[in-house]
């Protein structure tokens, strides 16, 4: 397959420059709604930057107030070949991070910053690999189905944007969400429930020279109950962490607040209900123990998804892969992604590699084989779903 490889290098270098950090995501909503126009697809900005917005703290609606609202974009290219499935690839416009001021150089065919920004190929690379399969199919007259391409908003900040996409909109039978790290071969078949969990000790205020013992410290009934729970990885499926702790307000004054905040991931929805139950009886024992009072709350941030070779999606994704010569690998995750949105809202989805190392951080880099390799998989993704209607396309 000849493709245009100096055009999506531009490209991935040309989107990296737009700073778009989550919920600043105008600028590049902006640039791609002009690109797709021009490519001659069908564009529609959903709501779901609204949607957003009413969900988050105030602080930070107060800090967005100002800003622009940005929905998920939603572009159509209607399909040359009848009875094709439907295919909807997705790619996320925000960054971890703003990546203002970011410099970029091309090292042995590795993309790289000058360690002073991440270098956004997250999801950048996912973004340039479609805009360039599109133009490939255009430009070289490829029989496709019926095709959709979503760019949604904050994916790092809690996969919002998915999240809130207006399914309404969305005619796909199975979706291909360009987003997941390392070289293309790898198809994301299984990711975890996420469920966070916030726990809040009350004690009771004394000062720590003069009267500790009238007091009851609230950090002391936390270290208390931490103890009793194993963190980390339970096994191959589950792990629970606890990411933050804060309590108190000076040195001589016992602690009578502490706030925990946590999270607990499993692909198997017994094993995530297990370790749910060890952080309530953990602390609620604590409470017990120490005479504090104890509330716990819970929220589900996503739901998990587990497909195999004999799914269809993934079956496709598999015939895409080999139709430009690259052997498929099926592989779990242990992180989220828009895939498990997309799942949660009936369409089978799988998560494709971009290429994509070391990412959230300034040693974020990018092969440039592996964003070629990632533009080609869209393309080889397309041909055998068309050929699945009898079409021949190569």
């Amino acid at each position: 397959m000849e493709l245009n490889e100096k055009r999506v290098v531009d490209t991935f270098l040309e989107l990296v420059q737009i700073d778009t950090p989550s919920y600043f995501e105008r600028p590049m909503a902006d640039h791609l709604l002009k690109l797709l126009k021009e490519l001659g697809l069908e564009v529609v900005e959903d709501d779901a930057g609204q949607q957003v917005l009413r969900g988050l703290g105030k602080e930070t609606q107060e800090l967005l107030k100002h800003e622009p609202q940005t929905g998920n974009l939603i572009a159509t290219l209607q399909g040359t070949v009848q009875g094709a499935p439907k295919l909807l690839f997705t790619a996320h416009m925000d960054t971890v991070v703003s990546a203002k001021g970011i410099k970029t150089h091309i090292d042995n065919g590795v993309i790289r910053t000058d360690g002073k920004t991440i270098l956004g190929a997250d999801d950048r690379a996912g973004i340039a690999a479609i805009l360039e399969a599109i133009r490939h199919l255009k430009e070289n007259n490829i029989e496709h189905g019926d095709l959709q391409f979503a760019f949604t908003i904050a994916e790092e900040t809690g996969l919002y944007g998915s999240l809130y996409l207006d399914k309404s909109k969305i005619h796909a039978d199975y979706a291909f969400v360009m987003d997941s790290g390392g070289p293309p071969d790898s198809i994301i078949v299984a990711s975890p429930t996420e469920v966070d969990f916030t726990v809040l000790i009350y004690g009771k205020a004394a000062h720590s020279g003069v009267n500790p013992e009238d007091g009851l410290n609230a950090i002391s009934v936390a270290a208390d109950a931490i103890s009793k729970l194993q963190l980390g990885r339970i096994d191959e499926e589950t792990t629970i962490n606890i990411g933050i702790i804060q309590g108190g307000e000076k040195t001589n004054i016992v602690c009578d607040r502490c706030e925990i905040l946590g999270e607990v991931r499993s692909r198997d929805d017994q094993k995530l209900s297990e370790q749910l139950s060890k952080v309530h009886s953990a602390f609620q024992m604590a409470g017990e123990k120490w005479g504090a009072k104890v509330d716990i709350r819970e929220e589900k941030i996503y739901d998990g998804f587990n497909l195999s070779a004999e799914d269809d999606v993934v079956a496709l994704a598999m015939e895409g892969l080999r139709k430009v010569g690259i052997e498929p690998k099926l592989a779990p995750r242990g992180g989220g992604s828009d895939t498990n949105n997309l799942n949660a809202k009936g369409i089978p989805a799988v998560n494709l590699g971009v290429g994509a190392n070391k990412d959230h951080t300034v040693e974020e880099n990018l092969r440039v084989q592996d964003l070629t390799d990632a533009t080609r998989l869209i393309i080889g993704i397309v041909q055998s779903a068309a050929e699945r209607a009898g079409v021949q396309t190569s």
